[in-house]
């Protein structure tokens, strides 16, 4: 982005959700995800940077962190979980990633906002009271990775709706 669009990193990395450039980027994401609805979820797998970021995605997903001693298990590792009145799935499972995975980007009624998956997965971690990751870093790319080849098979259902 930076080579070919001119877009100078810090736009991007130190803006605010759905402003400047991230609104741009949410905007692209909109529109790419809304021509894939329906469709399975099938990513190419055999890349070797793939499976180095399904591994990394896998080891984000599995780590326990923060003064809480949090990892995404903690809440998306079993099944039948909620947080107040929110079906937590477990995305461990291929049914539970296509429920989360493949609901992403989506609407949240809460916030009345549009979110990216960067944006689910940043909220996260926040949640999870560690250190949100760089928008668009090696680990929120990972995690999708790790999420989507998980997922593999499961419908696409954008944009979702969320509480």
């Amino acid at each position: 982005m930076e080579t070919l669009q001119g877009i100078d990193p810090k736009e991007i990395i130190d803006a605010k959700w759905l402003k400047g450039e991230r609104e741009t980027m949410a905007a692209l994401v909109a529109y790419i995800v809304t021509e894939s609805n329906g469709q399975k979820i099938n990513i190419d797998m055999s890349p070797p940077q793939m499976k180095k970021m399904y591994e990394l995605g896998k080891m984000a997903f599995y780590y326990r962190s923060g003064p809480m001693d949090f990892a995404c298990t903690t809440c998306h590792g079993a099944e039948g979980k909620r947080i107040r009145l929110q079906d937590l799935p477990d995305l461990r499972t291929q049914a539970g990633a296509a429920a989360g995975w493949g609901t992403w980007p989506a609407y949240r009624v809460s916030s009345g906002e549009f979110w990216t998956m960067q944006h689910r997965l940043n909220d996260c971690y926040r949640q999870q009271r560690t250190a949100e990751p760089i928008y668009g870093s090696d680990v929120t790319i990972a995690l999708s990775v790790f999420l989507a080849a998980t997922a593999k098979g499961g419908p696409v259902l954008t944009p979702g709706l969320k509480r």
